[in-house]
């Protein structure tokens, strides 16, 4: 990843030291390390070291190789934003979603990655690896402007989603009629699912709207299928437990959404 002021461009040499080369950059506060090749997998291997005081909820890992004539060959990238990811059940130590799995200061995180470059045949030992973006929980980031508007846009567009609902899904936590509140919720988000696909360009616009939906109408339609048993959610912990799992990571989807809306290009 990155020291002070300048981000790190990794020249890989399979079975050979790293040798770097240095470049400006706007991410300060992490670096690469022990990038190595694993040539049976046709993948990358490296560490990302958070140097910063503030623990990193997303990055974005980019590979390219030298051309002929030295132009700079995109290869792909590695990231994950994981500012949506769950926390463990208490007692359980279930996860409704991905783990959790922020990278605190002075923590790493171990990343594979897998190079697609446009030229057959590309080999690892001229693989360049460079840090180009990461977030904090706040919306904050460092790095490319372009990634962290991106990541910032599709942040905001799952947290209005899920802002629309959730305090319908708080509510069926005291409703008298779990079953009848439960399953015009799902219907709700049926139907709502089915007016944004009339506009494919609307729905392609707000892409990450579908999956919140799509996970919100399974999260009715199991808490409806539990009601149909005569089940409340006072005897069924684990389906609680996914309405508290989305109150955490809808109160962290929000923080780190950023203050300011990225209107859409």
């Amino acid at each position: 990843m990155i020291r002070a002021g300048l981000s790190v461009l990794f020249l890989l040499g399979v079975g050979s030291a790293v040798k770097a080369q240095l470049r400006p950059s706007n991410v300060t506060a992490a670096r690469v390390e022990n990038i190595a090749a694993v040539p049976d997998r046709s993948g990358i291997r490296l560490d990302l070291r958070n140097t910063g005081q503030r623990a990193i909820t997303a990055f974005f890992v980019e590979f390219s190789q030298q051309g002929a004539n030295g132009e700079g060959i995109p290869c792909g990238g590695r990231g994950a934003d994981m500012i949506d990811w769950s926390d463990p059940m208490p007692g359980r130590n279930i996860y409704v979603h991905m783990r959790r799995n922020w990278i605190p200061p002075g923590g790493k995180a171990s990343i594979d990655g897998y190079p697609q470059c446009p030229i057959e045949a590309a080999s690892l030992a001229q693989m360049n690896v460079q840090l180009s973006l990461i977030m904090f929980d706040d919306g904050t980031g460092e790095g490319d402007r372009s990634r962290i508007e991106s990541t910032l846009l599709l942040r905001q567009q799952a947290r209005n989603e899920r802002l629309k609902w959730l305090s319908r899904f708080t509510a069926l936590r005291s409703t008298s009629d779990l079953r009848v509140s439960a399953q015009s919720l799902y219907q709700d988000l049926v139907d709502a699912t089915r007016s944004a696909e009339i506009d494919p360009h609307e729905a392609s616009r707000q892409r990450m709207a579908k999956p919140v939906r799509d996970e919100l109408q399974q999260l009715a339609l199991d808490i409806t299928q539990l009601a149909a048993h005569n089940g409340q959610l006072q005897n069924n912990e684990f389906v609680a437990w996914r309405i508290t799992d989305l109150e955490q990571r809808t109160a962290r989807l929000v923080q780190g959404a950023g203050s300011t809306d990225v209107i859409p290009k």
